[in-house]
Formats: structure tokens, sequence, C-alpha cells
């Protein structure tokens, strides 16, 4: 059956709660204009013991306005008690509007028994870990954040073209210009009318069931992982089927290899080019057992030369590839969940590392790379859990990268945690990367993170 999808900025779509559906549905309509007559009655016969009141005014000693307050707050209380049993039905069958705050408080607390580029330093990327001795400082690192705070909102609500649900979501991660620092990070922003979903959320590349229970922000580096600004489109097919495409922003990067080393202004002539969206679709079979999700995507990569009217044409390369997914329920609540994808010029869908095109014999081709994530969520108890496992990053790198461009990314990791309430997470998770670069070198990198989590949640 289909997982609820994400969802876009539902403060602003709600209408009032109480509200009834504009359906169509004919009884419906009969109930209402029933209700409508019922009221009609009341007014009228209010009207006749108001002026019934007006005459007796003065023997009671009670002011008119004071009884009219008194009748009405009446009046409104039946029409509510009748009410009440059509906006519950409404309710449950979702057609009112509603809104669900969520998130939680979170602190993380980090040594890092090596070092890593302080922009990242929150988390562990292995395309982040030096190949070069001390290139970040001497070893031995303490690191206190709260970026993985966060806060969102789902929200529903009817229209006359069927019910549209949102989902708006941030923590305070930042990333891009604001890389390093302790700011607001959209992660979703994404509306769903039926079949139709537009806005920013997961890829529809990526299956999001296979990140692991772990607290490190970053994740697995060989597993497709991308929000990306979207227009998707779903089918059920089945009972547990379904089938989606999308159209979504192009992510393209171009390393200029050996060139830029010879010529400082190489990069700031040769750029890439996104001339096409990138189109994106799975098919996803859910069972008792699991699930599995097969996926593709396939993309259009131009390098150009701006600024120089004579320059050649742009460099045309075909990005595509394939993600298989899947997620096994293995004993009580405990879930396998692998991951293996390859194709060329897909790496900005990759989790970390890598480049779409590179240079090679003089010209843009698309960087070949495999990806590959194995991990074992077990549940202990209903207090106890822990998560472990392993993924790979192994791009394939052009004859004309630089030697310190990245190769490989490996990411392990396994954990501890206790939660004495629902609400509630704290434990220690252990942390280990390497990476290699394109001229042979290699770093590594192990850190002990230790979360207290609390999560909050209400319902409107």
């Amino acid at each position: 059956m289909r997982k609820a999808l994400p969802l876009l900025l539902a403060s602003l779509l709600l209408i009032p709660a109480g509200s009834v559906s504009a359906a169509s549905d004919a009884e419906r309509i009969e109930l209402l204009e029933a209700q409508l007559r019922q009221q009609q009655q009341l007014l009228d016969a209010m009207r006749l013991e108001l002026e019934q009141l007006k005459s007796s005014q003065q023997e009671t000693g009670t002011t008119v306005s004071e009884i009219v307050e008194s009748r009405v707050a009446d009046a409104e209380d039946r029409a509510r008690a009748e009410m009440e049993p059509t906006a519950q039905a409404a309710r449950e069958a979702g057609d009112l509007a509603a809104l669900r705050l969520y998130g939680h408080m979170q602190l993380d607390a980090i040594y890092d028994f090596k070092r890593v580029d302080p922009t990242w330093e929150s988390t562990l990327r292995p395309s982040t870990i030096p190949t070069v001795e001390d290139t970040f400082g001497p070893n031995g690192n303490t690191i206190i954040s709260v970026k993985q705070t966060q806060l969102g909102f789902r929200g529903a609500t009817p229209t006359p073209l069927g019910n549209v649900q949102s989902w708006f979501e941030f923590d305070f991660f930042g990333s891009g210009s604001d890389a390093g620092d302790t700011k607001f990070n959209l992660r979703h922003a994404w509306i769903e009318l039926g079949s139709l979903g537009f806005g920013q959320t997961n890829s529809n590349f990526m299956d999001i069931s296979i990140f692991p229970n772990i607290i490190d922000w970053w994740g697995p580096a060989g597993m497709i992982f991308n929000r990306n600004p979207q227009i998707r489109y779903t089918w059920d097919v089945d009972d547990g089927t379904e089938f989606a495409i999308a159209a979504e922003k192009p992510n393209g990067s171009f390393n200029s290899g050996v060139f830029g080393e010879l010529s400082p202004e190489f990069d700031d002539i040769v750029k890439p080019r996104t001339r096409y969206p990138d189109i994106t679709a799975h098919w996803r079979d859910s069972y008792d057992w699991g699930h599995y999700q097969i996926a593709g995507v396939l993309r259009r990569l131009e390098v150009e030369a701006r600024g120089l009217p004579d320059a050649p044409r742009p460099d045309k390369e075909t990005g595509w590839g394939i993600n298989l997914t899947g997620v096994i329920n293995t004993v009580g609540e405990d879930q396998l969940k692998l991951g293996l994808v390859y194709g060329e010029g897909i790496s900005s869908f990759f989790n970390d590392g890598g480049v779409n095109l590179a240079p090679e014999d003089g010209e843009a081709a698309a960087v070949p790379v495999l990806g590959v994530t194995a991990y074992y969520d077990r549940y202990w108890s209903s207090n106890w859990s822990s998560s472990f496992g392993f993924s790979v990053n192994d791009a394939d790198p052009r004859n004309q990268q630089a030697d310190d461009e990245f190769d490989t990314g490996i990411y392990a990791s396994a954990n501890l945690l206790y939660t004495p309430y629902p609400q509630f997470l704290i434990g220690p998770e252990f942390l280990y990367g390497r990476h290699e670069d394109v001229g042979g070198r290699s770093g590594e990198d192990y850190r002990i993170q230790f979360t207290v989590k609390h999560r909050l949640g209400k319902t409107f």
C-alpha cells in the first residue's frame, strides 16, 4: 500500500477546523441543508421570543441584551452538539483540515580521534578526511553541536480537487554558503494533491527506507541521498505497489583536473551546464517481509566555456544510473537494509564524494561510480536498540583528474541507543571513515559521538 509521501507548509493551506469539505457527495449536501433549515427555524423562534421579552423587560429587571446573549449561547451549544457527530465522521474520513507540529531538540557531543575539514566537523563525511597528514591540524578534537535540532509541520486540508497533504521541515545544519554554521537548513517543502506532488523532498531516485537507525547526521557515503526540487506523479498500481516518475532539478558538477592546476583561470571559464531536468523513476513493491525498489535516472551533462565568444560548442554526455534497494524484516522489529547503485555521471545523487564530469583525453567524460550500503537495525528490547553496518562509494576516475580529487569513500558505524520512553533517546555511536584520492593517497578517521535527543509533537 502507498506510503505517505512528504507533504508542504501546512499552516498556509489549512482552512478553519470544523469546516466541511466542499465535496459533491449527495448525502453530505442533504445533511447540511437539513441543518440549515433547523437553524432557520431556531432563529424564527428566537425572534418571537424576543418580542415577548421586550414587553416583559420592566417586570423581570433583566435587560434584553443579557437574555438574548444567554439564548444565543444556548443555541450555539445545541448546534455544536448536533454537528459533532458529522464533524467527527468527517475527521475520521480525512475531510477536515489537520496540522501536526513535530520536531526534536538534539545535542551531539563528539570526540574526533583524528581530524576532518573543520567546515564539516559536526558529522563524518569520508570526502572531508585529509589524505595528507596534519592538513587540518594535529589529531584530537572535541565538537559539541545542536545543529541536528529539527522542526516540521505536516498538514492536510480538503479542496474541490481532493485532499491536499503538505510537509515543511528544517534543521540547523548549515549547508551551501552556510556550511559549518548553525543556521536554517531546508529539508522538505512539499505538496501532494492526489497523485501529483511538487516542491522539495527526497529524490525520486532514492529510497529513504534504507537509511539506518544511526545518530550521525550525514550517514552512509555509498547510498543515494539527495533532497531535490521536483515535480512528481505517482501511480498506485496495486495494493503495495507503486510507480513514480519525476522531473528534478539538475545538479551539474565538473572538476577541471590537471587543467585547473595548469591554469587557475580555467575554473573561472569552464563550468557545468544544466540544460534539461533530470528524469527519475522508481518501481516499489511492499510485502509482509519488507519491500524492494528499483529506481533509475537519465540526465544530460554538459560543460561550456563562459565569456569566450569563439569557444567550441559544449561537451555533452549522457548520465544514467540504476539504484536497487530493499528492506528485509527479520526477527521481531529487526531489519536488514541493503542498497546497490551503479551509473555514470550520477555522483551528485550520492550521499558523499565524487564528481559527475571530469576531463579525459582533453574532453569532459561522465565518471562511473559504484555504491554499496549494508546495515542491520537490531532492537534488543522495547528500550534498547543498535545499528551497525558499512557503506562504500567507489568512483572510477578519468585519466586527467587531479591527484587530490576524490576516488573512494568508506563509511562504517555501530551504536547502542537507549529509549526509556518513546520521545527520549540517548546513547553513543562509534564511526569510522576512510578517504582515498586519485593519486593513491589515503586518510582515515574514527570518532565517538554521544547524543541526547527529545522529541516533541502536537496535533491541531
